[in-house]
């Protein structure tokens, strides 16, 4: 970018820190182009690149009062963008760990067919027995079963030893299945029930 170029991004950044979406919108033409094709090469998918890239101009608008119109606004954007990028990418192997732990505890007591639950039944009942858990014992299941983490890394984290890191996920790992059973037969005895 020129210098004539760079002059008039700060001055348009100037206009958006005193809230004008019209200079808002030039910036974003201005840059929407490149910012999308550097989100796709990461991304691979133009459905969650449009995301990203909504998102990140909505994040830019909101932290309008802090961009510094006299460095490079297109560093600024892209390194927004590659935030909002690794946050989902994070969120996305959280989400699928946590269906790893569905699969796992997520059993059914009668397998017939009428009376399966729906994988995404069981993905909410596991999802509330988790919002069950508290303090320590819930952050050690979230550290080792969904961050996979070892027991020794757990424990240097929250500051406890090996043993108690052990208790807390035997004790998560107790109300999980015990919740998961309990919903699963009052979801039985109710199929059961309808069926009368």
């Amino acid at each position: 970018m020129d210098l004539k170029n760079t002059d008039k991004e700060s001055a348009l950044i100037l206009r958006v820190q005193q809230d004008d979406r019209d200079a808002f919108a030039a910036l974003y033409y201005m840059h929407i182009s490149k910012l999308k094709i550097f989100v796709q090469r990461t991304a691979k998918s133009p459905f969650l690149t449009e995301d990203i890239v909504h998102d990140t101009f909505v994040k830019i608008w909101e932290k309008r009062k802090d961009i510094d119109p006299n460095k490079s606004f297109k560093s600024f954007l892209f390194t927004v963008a590659k935030n909002n990028l690794l946050n989902l990418l994070k969120r996305a192997q959280y989400e699928s760990n946590i269906i790893t732990e569905i699969s796992r505890f997520a059993t059914i007591a009668d397998h017939s067919t009428d009376q399966t639950i729906g994988f995404n039944e069981s993905s909410a009942i596991v999802a509330e027995a988790l919002e069950q858990l508290h303090g320590n014992v819930k952050e050690v299941f979230v550290l080792c079963r969904l961050q996979g983490l070892s027991y020794k890394q757990a424990a240097e984290i929250l500051g406890i030893t090996t043993s108690t890191v052990n208790k807390h996920m035997h004790k998560a790992l107790k109300h999980v299945r015990d919740y998961i059973t309990a919903k699963n037969l009052l979801v039985i005895i109710l199929l059961s029930i309808s069926r009368l």
